[in-house]
Order: C-alpha cells, then sequence, then structure tokens
C-alpha cells in the first residue's frame, strides 16, 4: 500500500505513452489458433529443479514454496475471476541503484523491451509461435524496484511461466527494432514540444529541481541522446540478472498439484545467485522550501492554470495513510461544491493527499486546476481557506461519514476480485501487515474522526515545504 518513489516527471510519462501506442499488442499476446508451446523454449537447455519446502499460512490462506535456486514463490488459489490466473516478480533496487549516466536508459527500458520480442523470436514472430495461447507478461522499473507481471487464462499458465523463464534467462535485444524505434521518438518530440500540458510539466520540473537535475529530466533531444542500445542491454541485465533476489506471488484458478509441476519445470531452472540488493535514498529535495511563482505561456484557450503542493516528512502508519485519503476526498467535495457550484468558471479540478512509506516517511497535498484567468486569486484565496478550515476543525460531519462510507464500500467491490487476493499477498509479505484483518482497515476507517482530520492537516502545513505556481497567458520565451 506504500511505497513512496520519485515518479518519472509527467512529461516523461506521457512522452513514454507513445511507445505503447506503437507497440500493437502492448505486450499482451493474445492468440486464437492451436500452437505448440514448447517451440517457446527453443534453444534452452532446461534443468529442472525442486520444491525443497512448502509451507501453507492459515492467515492469508496461501502456500510458499521454496525452491532449490532459492527462490520463493507464495501462491493463492482464487477463482473470484474464473480462468484467470495473476504474475508478479518483485525485487528491490529500481532506479536507486541506477548510475545517473545510465538513468535516461532506465527510464525508457520497459517501454522499448517489447519491441525486441522475446527468446529467439522477434516481436514479429512471436505471435506465430504462440498462436492458441492467452498470456501476457511485462517489465517495469520504478524507483525502488524492478518487477515482471503477468496474467494467462488457466490452460496457459504453463506458457506464462515459460515467459516469466524467458524474461530471466533469454531475453531478446533488436538493433534493427532498436533504430526504428528511436526515429518514432525523436519524430514525437517534435510534436510534443508545442504542447500546452507539455509545456507546463516542463515548467514544474524545472522550477521545483532546476534545469540539471539527474534524476528529474525533461524528455527531450538531450534525453534520448543519453539512450543507447548498448546500454538498454546492460541495464537489463543488471536489474534482472538475479531471479533469486526477486519475490515471487501466484495467485488465481490454478491448482496447487498442477502448478507444483510447472514451478519445478521452468521457474526452479532459472539459474541464481546469492546477492542480494536493497533501495537506497536518492530523493531529491526541491530547489527551495518554499517557491511561489508565475510563469507565462501562449495559451490559445482563455484559461490559467494552476499547481499547488504542500509536502512534510511524517511518520507512517496506516491510520495515518487512512487520514491524508480522507483528507483529500473531504477537500475535493468542498472544492467542487465551492469552486464549481458557487463561483463557477473551472474547467478541471484534481485533488491529491497521499501518506509515503519510503524512501522517507512523507505526506503530500497536490491541488491543480484550471480556471478563467480573471478568477486566479479568487480560486487561490478559496483554496486556502477550504484547508484552513480544516486546520481549525470546521469539518461537516456528513462530508466525513461519506468519505468513510466510500472507503468501505470501495474496498467491499475490490474484495470481488483476484487481483485483491495479489494484493494481500503483496502487503503480507513485503509490507508485513493482513489487509483482512479488520484492525488493518475497517477499524481504522471507522475510528476516523474529525478531530483526527484536523491534526493531521494542522501537521502537514505547519512549516511544510510548499509551491504555488500560475500559469498564465504571455509571452512564452522557452
Amino acid at each position: 500500500m506504500c511505497c513512496l518513489y520519485i515518479k518519472p516527471t509527467k512529461n516523461i510519462q506521457n512522452i513514454l505513452s507513445v511507445l505503447s501506442f506503437l507497440l500493437v499488442v502492448n505486450v499482451i499476446l493474445l492468440f486464437s489458433v492451436n500452437g505448440n508451446a514448447q517451440t517457446l523454449m527453443s534453444g534452452v537447455n532446461l534443468d529442472p529443479g525442486t520444491i525443497v519446502s512448502e509451507n501453507m499460512l492459515q492467515v492469508t490462506g496461501s502456500t510458499t514454496f521454496t525452491l532449490s535456486n532459492g527462490i520463493k514463490v507464495h501462491y493463492k488459489f482464487a477463482d473470484k475471476n474464473k480462468n484467470d490466473v495473476q504474475f508478479k516478480a518483485i525485487s528491490y533496487g529500481g532506479f536507486s541503484l541506477i548510475k545517473d549516466c545510465d538513468f535516461a536508459t532506465a527510464q525508457v527500458l520497459s517501454k522499448v523491451m517489447p519491441f525486441f520480442g522475446l527468446g529467439d523470436y522477434s516481436k514479429t514472430d512471436l505471435p506465430k509461435i504462440l498462436a492458441g495461447k492467452t498470456a501476457n507478461t511485462s517489465i517495469h522499473i520504478s524507483n525502488l524496484t524492478e518487477s515482471i507481471s503477468g496474467s494467462s487464462i488457466t490452460k496457459d499458465v504453463e506458457t506464462l511461466l515459460q515467459m516469466i523463464h524467458l524474461h530471466f534467462v533469454k531475453p531478446r535485444f533488436d538493433a534493427d527494432a532498436y533504430q526504428v524505434l528511436m526515429k518514432h521518438i525523436d519524430n514525437d518530440i517534435i510534436k510534443r514540444s508545442h504542447t500546452i500540458n507539455e509545456k507546463i510539466n516542463d515548467s514544474i520540473t524545472t522550477t521545483l529541481y532546476g534545469n540539471n537535475n539527474p534524476k528529474q529530466r525533461l524528455f527531450n533531444h538531450d534525453f534520448v541522446k543519453e539512450v543507447s542500445y548498448d546500454k538498454l542491454k546492460a541495464v537489463y541485465k543488471e536489474r534482472f540478472n538475479n531471479a533469486a533476489d526477486f519475490e515471487f506471488f501466484i495467485v488465481g484458478d490454478i491448482q496447487k498439484s498442477v502448478l507444483r509441476t510447472l514451478l519445478e519445470q521452468y521457474i526452479a531452472s532459472i539459474p541464481t545467485n546469492d546477492v542480494k540488493e536493497m533501495w537506497q535514498d536518492n530523493s531529491e529535495p526541491w530547489l527551495q522550501d518554499t517557491i511561489d511563482k508565475d510563469i507565462p505561456l501562449k495559451i490559445e484557450v482563455a484559461k490559467s492554470s494552476v499547481r499547488i503542493g504542500y509536502k512534510k516528512a511524517m511518520a507512517y502508519s496506516l491510520k495515518n495513510e487512512l487520514i491524508a485519503k480522507a483528507l483529500g476526498d473531504i477537500l475535493r467535495l468542498r472544492f467542487t461544491e465551492n469552486l464549481r457550484e458557487e463561483v463557477g468558471g473551472t474547467y478541471g479540478l484534481s485533488i491529491q493527499a497521499s501518506m509515503l512509506k519510503r524512501p522517507l516517511e512523507q505526506v503530500s497535498l497536490q491541488i491543480a486546476f484550471d480556471c478563467n484567468p480573471d478568477n486566479v486569486q479568487q480560486f487561490i484565496s478559496m483554496a486556502s481557506q477550504e484547508i484552513k478550515k480544516i486546520t481549525n476543525g470546521i469539518i461537516a460531519q456528513t462530508d466525513l461519514d461519506k468519505t468513510k462510507a466510500n472507503f468501505l464500500k470501495e474496498r467491499k467491490l475490490q474484495e470481488n476480485y483476484n487481483s485483491y487476493d495479489m494484493s494481500l499477498l503483496i502487503n503480507y509479505f513485503r509490507e508485513g501487515y493482513n489487509m483482512n484483518a479488520p484492525k488493518n482497515f475497517k477499524d481504522l476507517v471507522n475510528a476516523i474522526t474529525a478531530k483526527d482530520l484536523q491534526s493531521f492537516a494542522k501537521a502537514l502545513i505547519k512549516d511544510s515545504k510548499s509551491y504555488e505556481i500560475v500559469f498564465s497567458e504571455g509571452v512564452d520565451d522557452r
């Protein structure tokens, strides 16, 4: 529930999305005719391992398999979604262990790798080999972790685990596909550099972190020049070189007896070593503790965009995480009523409060809205007043009751899906708590009071670091 990490800046996230568009199947392999799954493993010499221990855990209803190569697999049967099996492998490290000179390459790695195919097969040939199978896998690197995710229908779990095996043992790199892809990226950078949202995101990044921060980059031609084919191979092999440093999770509609054999064949056969990694704190501070800036931009529509943010060091707890979320939801209710209904003239509103756990325990509040240029200062003042009301204990009980009811309703709906059981296992084994225990959710939600919100908001605002950035019609000098 709770990893804090410095996400890639929004402009980088947006530009990377074009790669998903260019990747026709977006790493998801859905096929319709019969084929021989074993051909996927051509050129791979499998040396099956064994399951050396099998421990059942009643509190989660799961079984942990320890394999002969040191990998641990946490498994739970779940058929809330029939004919659905989900996979996840997670390891600590991520961007936090990447050298600055390789950071740009690492940022694009997870979007580029699907263009190369897998094992002996290119992206074009892979669908032919996997005809008749429904399985998908993807890799991901975040600030603190690297992971492999996947899913399949029940009959194709073997194919899913074969693909996982190949991600560790025989990833594919394609120099020709890389060259074509980089040309597409260069063209897209030119197009996106003229969009107002990209200009806003770039400006926020440079305002908070400066022009040359190695971890908070603008996705531009200079960024792309630092990406190289050789670096892609090196970074991938560095981050995914030891499967025993990953924790494996399998949840879904597959019987334990069937899974055991497949684990020994495809997962226990992955070569491993004894090297274990841990994330490092590479969090980046803002340039100043308080930032107040007006930025002129050439905007076609007559509007201004406002971004307000607060952050403060605060001890993490499940209780604080829920209170932070409640604070954001209640502020959204109040802003929506006041800014849209009473005053009018807003074009968009986003509010998020979150409690973060690592690498730093910290709470943050972010507010974003667009409005008529004539109303900017009025709306900023109203936003400040709504926050001040909560710090003064002026909180409508109806707003609090509605927010708490929504929390409980959302959780009830989540429990109807296999994905909930995946979260249950990940939070139990990696975060150390049981999502099903009332004391870790239901009791905490019911116990939230107006006084809790007041105290939390006071602690957040007092001596916090903050920014207020207003983008208005003007001459864009960039």
